[in-house]
């Protein structure tokens, strides 16, 4: 059948989340981080008098902002919580739920005022952490600490109070308290390393030249290092000094040594072309939104994506411009089934960033598994004011209005792509690809199969080619052997594609052998048992193959399965009629 078409860490990156195993197992008696509290039994603690005396219960913003947390729609969630807390100002229990949501949300600087406002006795790990955070932000150094030293015996607080508090005295230049403070960890092999790569940024950043290069060296000469950043951040500093070459020669040997590490080299690349890396890590804010981020990171490998998303949000309000946070809440929310969180997440990497265009074509792919079309297609033709002659904002134009079966209208985004075209290389074969679909589809056999051969001759080993022109050969009753060659070539290369098995279970059939054609489609109904079209096919064996039954099954089965009107008509004449009988024996044809 045819079908049209984060940042890594290096292998002992694990050592944090052992680090943060081991500091919780320390004790503590704040609420260890848990996902926003489930509301209770819905009631109305709060009632609004006007000014005749009446009065108005608050309920239905609360109902609403209940329903919309579990569906997980923190931003309405929030908009609503509020509502109903003007309407009761004095309500912990719902400016506690309006807090959770407005993080969860990313409206951090109204959830870090509510969260200064929430009395004691809400102030669980969440709310404790806003507040660090908060106070971090504003460079309010003695409240930051006062904050610490009140939750320094608390869990995940092992790791992160005395890194955050050394931070805040390296933001004052005194060394000689920072160095104090990261002592403890620095003493224990367990958690070493992150104290190790803190001490070193906090050295950098004082402008300790040379004790900051000596640490460094130790971290990134390690075999297997706990992350690549201070591989990074050790070049950074050299340019910094003037020593570009000696930056060159960090990063050339840490790519060599760790080929194919994809962060490494895009860092690599940005240092070289733009001076400075992603995230800087030697600074206060950025050093601890770096340890926010990892944490983070940490989470979402561990599949806890609330707790990361949490992290991931502090961790933007100190540096709000780090296209990777982004870039890893948008990954978090798609796999939670939440793309229009994940398409806002995409849409805040900032525009000067050289990541920003990877992240405009996550966000419209977000938009459009969220169904908004209409937005994604708005929001390319926005980006093709600024650049009208783009070939990847052309294409995915294109791909939009052919995934809409608006072919006419593809053709023309695909056609000005391939007009700036010369010479095709292996590259251009997509386009010539989907173009060749859209004229397939609208009946231009003769200009879809030019397309078509010419992108099997870009890139003869792709599957999706060798398959759908294959496939469309055989239906049209053309180079039969070759066709039935290249569909195999592509069901071996993609054995668990099901659309693939039904091309060749199609070649089958239309070639009589309809035994063999029913195994081959029974195969691909297993793999894609929703497909009305596979399941049409597969009735039609059964029904060649003298299966009657079980053909009339089938093609109820693909009925179930909400097909085309075209099909549908086929397959209620199929219903009511069968198939015609064969003209030959082995003629081939339905």
């Amino acid at each position: 059948m045819m079908k049209a078409v984060f940042v890594p860490m290096a292998g002992r990156a694990s050592v944090l989340a052992i680090s943060l195993l081991v500091a919780a197992c320390a004790g503590g008696s704040r609420p260890e981080l848990a996902p926003a509290p489930a509301t209770p039994p819905l009631y109305s603690e709060f009632t609004v008098e006007d000014d005749m005396g009446a009065t108005d219960s608050g309920f239905g913003p609360f109902l609403s902002a209940t329903l919309a947390q579990e569906n997980s729609e923190n931003a309405a969630a929030a908009a609503f919580y509020l509502e109903a807390l003007a309407l009761d100002p004095s309500s912990a229990f719902v400016a506690e739920r309006a807090f959770y949501q407005l993080l969860f949300s990313g409206r951090l600087d109204d959830a870090a005022a509510l969260a200064a406002e929430l009395p004691p006795e809400q102030d669980d790990n969440i709310v404790f952490m806003m507040r660090v955070v908060g106070a971090y932000r504003g460079a309010d150094w003695a409240r930051l600490r006062t904050l610490l030293t009140e939750g320094e015996d608390d869990g995940f607080d092992l790791v992160l109070n005395p890194v955050l508090k050394a931070w805040s005295y390296a933001a004052e230049k005194d060394l000689v308290q920072a160095e104090a403070t990261l002592a403890p960890l620095l003493a224990d092999e367990r958690i070493k390393p992150i104290a190790e790569e803190h001490l070193a940024y906090i050295l950098d950043y004082l402008g300790e030249e040379a004790r900051a290069e000596e640490v460094y060296k130790r971290l990134t000469t390690e075999e297997r290092p706990v992350s690549m950043q201070p591989i990074v951040a050790y070049a950074q500093q050299q340019i910094a000094l003037g020593n570009r070459d000696a930056a060159r020669l960090i990063l050339t040997d840490a790519t060599q040594r760790f080929r194919g590490n994809g962060y490494l080299m895009r860092e690599a690349m940005r240092l070289s072309h733009l001076g400075a890396p992603s995230q800087t890590a030697a600074t206060p804010l950025g050093g601890a939104s770096l340890l926010l981020f990892r944490l983070g990171s940490e989470f979402a490998q561990a599949r806890t994506a609330q707790a990361a998303v949490v992290y991931l949000r502090l961790a933007s309000y100190l540096t709000p411009d780090v296209a990777d946070i982004y870039l890893l809440l948008g990954a978090l929310f798609e796999q939670v089934n939440r793309p229009q969180d994940a398409a806002q997440a995409f849409a805040t990497v900032p525009r000067g960033d050289p990541l920003w265009r990877a992240a405009q074509a996550r966000r419209i792919a977000a938009l459009k598994a969220a169904g908004e079309t209409d937005n994604a297609e708005a929001i390319l033709k926005d980006m093709l004011v600024e650049a009208p002659a783009d070939r990847g904002y052309l294409t995915s134009l294109g791909d939009l209005k052919r995934e809409a079966s608006a072919f006419e209208e593809a053709i023309v985004y695909y056609g000005q792509v391939i007009d700036t075209i010369t010479a095709p290389v292996p590259a251009d074969w997509f386009v010539f690809f989907a173009r060749g679909i859209c004229y397939e589809q609208l009946g231009r056999w003769l200009e879809a199969e030019t397309d078509l051969m010419l992108a099997h001759k870009l890139n003869p080993d792709e599957p999706n080619v060798l398959n759908y022109l294959g496939y469309s050969w055989i239906d049209r009753g053309q180079n039969i052997d070759e066709a039935k060659a290249m569909i195999a070539k592509a069901m071996a290369a993609r054995p668990e594609d099901g659309f693939i098995r039904d091309s060749m279970g199609w070649v089958y059939y239309l070639t009589g052998d309809y035994a063999q054609a029913v195994l081959t489609l029974e195969e691909a109904v297993g793999m894609e048992p929703t497909d009305a079209t596979i399941n049409d096919h597969l009735g039609d064996a059964y029904w060649r193959a003298g299966r009657l039954a079980e053909a009339r099954f089938q093609w109820r089965h693909a009925l179930d399965a909400k097909p085309n009107d075209e099909l549908k008509a086929k397959l209620l004449e199929k219903l009511e009629k069968g198939l015609p009988p064969l003209a030959k024996p082995d003629a081939g044809t339905p």
